[in-house]
């Protein structure tokens, strides 16, 4: 009964995340935001298709703009220990 809990919702084959997006367009209905919600379900189908959340795909394009490497304290912050 409790088997697939935490699968994710889906409606049909889509993530019932990627539907987020035509919660704008049924708000404000005009051609405009029609096409970015498709555009939204676009993006949101391919994230779900490649398993990622969006907090996820927005740390590894952190990650490929910036590198992997985290400084602990920015440099304008760092004591001089001299």
């Amino acid at each position: 009964m409790w088997r697939f809990t935490a699968d994710p919702v889906r409606l049909l084959i889509i993530d019932a995340r990627a539907l987020a997006p035509f919660a704008l367009w049924i708000a404000h209905m005009r051609e405009w935001t029609f096409i970015l919600a498709i555009i939204g379900v676009l993006f949101f189908s391919v994230l779900a298709w490649l398993g990622l959340t969006l907090p996820v795909a927005v740390r590894m394009l952190r990650v490929i703009l910036c590198g992997p490497v985290r400084p602990r304290l920015p440099s304008w912050k760092k004591r001089d220990y001299a």
